[in-house]
């Protein structure tokens, strides 16, 4: 298929701007909406029309849901029933507390919360499911778009399905630049990864789908025993049958478009050697070879890797443990500049903290590649 031209207006977040975006919204275009954790491919929620451009424009399957975003003026279970989003009457009082708190330490933010859904929200939009995941995005441009609009808004990430997420306008026009009419400018995505999925069940107990920008450690400090962690049998099963139950549980995910492998071990036992000697697609003197790490490698790795292969880029991803926040700001981008670069292959090193936001990174690497083994 011939490519074409792109037709994407880049548009700065001004007053006249935004109530372009919104007439267009709610015309059923869809267009291109910077959040904190990525930049969003925006369609109205209730109009299948919309909807569908959304699925047709990332090549999305239809079987994988998406999250819709609300203003921050709905904060509470009641709240989101009142504006025939939600379905109040399938909640338990327990599970509608819980929620409500949630809502009121985590809105607006990067946690979107699994919800029996309102019949007015398009079956598009939540793969046939009875529920549909919200959240409130705490990005101004988001909240002025939402707000003036009046809608609900789908919107998964701004790039072809499967691919690195966008953190910037310019990775929107790049992914979907023949297809939008309109992204609004909206900066970096200071978070730059995606929002932690979580439901909770009758009971009040939370579970957690996906790690994302709020940390399995921040929910549980304000849960305590209805923290039930991270769960991702929940959302795994349902994949082997292509029906997750969120967004974002697929295999494969945020993926380069080059090969891309995540060792078992760490680069400090990894063997170099071996990989010159077997992988064919390194034996050519003049190929790269592209490491990705979580923390700046030793002198002595820099040193066994280029002992073997003349080309080595090494990356990182944080200076240390303590900083995952920069990792993930980083995670995306640095995805985008590897597949870039003229390496014939990429391999990472998973994070193997628990702590902050490390999960969460471990997983997009994770979904982001495939198992090295030998």
């Amino acid at each position: 298929m011939t490519k074409q031209p792109l037709k994407t207006k880049l548009l700065n977040a001004t007053t006249d701007n935004i109530k372009t975006v919104v007439e267009a919204l709610k015309q059923g275009d869809v267009v291109g909406l910077p959040t904190e954790t990525v930049y969003g491919l925006a369609g109205n929620a209730l109009r299948d029309e919309s909807i569908a451009k959304i699925f047709l424009f990332k090549s999305r399957p239809s079987f994988d849901p998406l999250i819709v975003h609300v203003p921050e003026t709905l904060t509470s279970c009641q709240a989101l029933a009142d504006a025939e989003i939600i379905n109040l009457m399938a909640m338990s009082q327990p599970q509608i507390s819980t929620c409500d708190k949630l809502i009121q330490l985590f809105w607006p933010g990067p946690l979107t919360l699994i919800f029996p859904k309102h019949e007015r929200i398009s079956d598009l939009v939540t793969s046939s499911l009875p529920t549909v995941g919200l959240r409130s995005p705490s990005h101004p441009v988001a909240q002025q778009v939402l707000k003036l609009s009046g809608l609900p808004l789908a919107a998964p990430s701004a790039n072809q399905f499967g691919r690195i997420s966008p953190t910037k306008s310019q990775h929107v026009i790049e992914e979907l630049g023949e297809f939008l009419n309109y992204c609004l400018e909206g900066g970096e995505c200071s978070v730059g990864l995606e929002s932690t999925i979580a439901t909770v069940n009758l009971q009040g107990e939370v579970s957690v789908l996906r790690p994302g920008g709020v940390s399995l450690e921040a929910l549980e400090s304000c849960l305590e025993k209805s923290f039930r962690g991270l769960h991702t049998e929940l959302g795994l099963p349902s994949v082997a049958s292509h029906s997750p139950m969120a967004p974002g549980l697929l295999e494969s995910h945020y993926a380069p478009k080059k090969q891309m492998f995540r060792l078992e071990t760490r680069f400090q036992e990894f063997d170099f050697k071996w990989l010159k000697e077997n992988f064919a697609g390194l034996k050519a003197e003049n190929e790269e070879l592209s490491l990705l790490s979580p923390f700046p490698l030793s002198a002595e790795i820099h040193r066994r890797a280029l002992k073997n292969f003349n080309r080595v880029n090494f990356h990182y991803l944080a200076e240390d443990e303590n900083d995952s926040l920069t990792a993930a700001h980083t995670l995306f981008s640095k995805l985008r500049e590897l597949d870039s670069n003229p390496s014939a292959l990429i391999l990472c090193e998973l994070p193997q903290s628990d702590k902050a936001l490390w999960p969460a990174i471990r997983d997009r690497l994770t979904r982001a590649s495939k198992k090295w083994s030998l």
